[in-house]
């Protein structure tokens, strides 16, 4: 009788570690990817502990709604980490990375290739990176651009060999300060929109045919964004002691809802 319990005792908890076993087994096989990542986690059991600041070398993708309180879309970027010591000492106001793009709507481009102007303020940053991406979020140019010394305005052009802009798409453009080359999550990066319109034949042969200062009066009668302000950037280099190109710049600024105190100085 002794032997007989013994025996189904050893039975009965032998078909409970298979059981068992079959259990965590499938619990594992659940989980294919540790494998994939990880060969000798999935061998041993072991847990894996994943890096989430992965290392990039593209900047953090554009907001998908950009909200009303940025030019540009995105206004949260303050300043990079090694920029935020000099930053805070200082008593006055401080601008702060502003894309020069309206906030409501797309900016308006007649030409294919128009040129973007970013406000950079003060930073140690080396670099920055330009992108531009179509409404499918597909990217059609990008490149690096050196950032200067000193506060100001900075203008990309796109270049005449990379896809025109198309007649009624709207397109994404990014530009981030690179703080640290080694992680590009730490990017302070500002968005912008650009929407290419066509004119009608009569129009464009005027804006042919007039002075520099009554193109840009075409241009802001029209609504044209980007045209207008490069324009505008142009003629205060050239002159930039004319007052009234100053008044011109920031009101063409204020009509798309941007404001950056203290950047009447910082034309380059």
């Amino acid at each position: 009788m002794i032997k007989l319990l013994v025996y189904r005792a050893l039975v009965y908890g032998a078909a409970a570690g298979v059981l068992l076993g079959l259990d965590l087994g499938t619990r594992v096989n659940a989980s294919p990817q540790l494998g994939a990542n990880n060969p000798s986690a999935a061998l041993t059991g072991s847990p894996v502990v994943r890096d989430t600041r992965l290392k990039q070398s593209n900047p953090p993708p554009p907001p998908t709604n950009p909200g009303s309180s940025a030019p540009g879309g995105r206004r949260a970027a303050a300043a990079c980490p090694q920029d935020t010591a000099t930053s805070s000492s200082s008593t006055t106001p401080t601008p702060l990375l502003t894309a020069l793009s309206p906030i409501a709507q797309p900016g308006i481009a007649l030409v294919t290739h128009p040129t973007f102007l970013v406000y950079v303020p003060t930073t140690n940053a080396e670099n920055a990176e330009f992108s531009l991406r179509n409404q499918a979020g597909q990217g059609l140019y990008r490149t690096t651009v050196p950032l200067p010394t000193t506060p100001g305005i900075v203008s990309i052009s796109l270049p005449a060999q990379t896809t025109a802009l198309e007649v009624g798409k709207t397109y994404t453009w990014t530009f981030a300060i690179i703080c640290d080359p080694t992680d590009r999550l730490e990017d302070q990066f500002v968005t912008g929109t650009v929407q290419r319109r066509d004119l009608d034949p009569a129009r464009a042969a005027q804006l042919e045919q007039s002075s520099a200062s009554d193109r840009l009066a075409l241009y802001q009668q029209d609504g044209v964004w980007y045209d207008a302000l490069a324009l505008l950037l142009e003629l205060r280099r050239t002159d930039p002691e004319d007052t009234s190109l100053t008044t011109t710049w920031h009101e063409l600024l204020q009509s798309g809802g941007i404001n950056i105190p203290g950047e009447s100085d910082s034309i380059p």
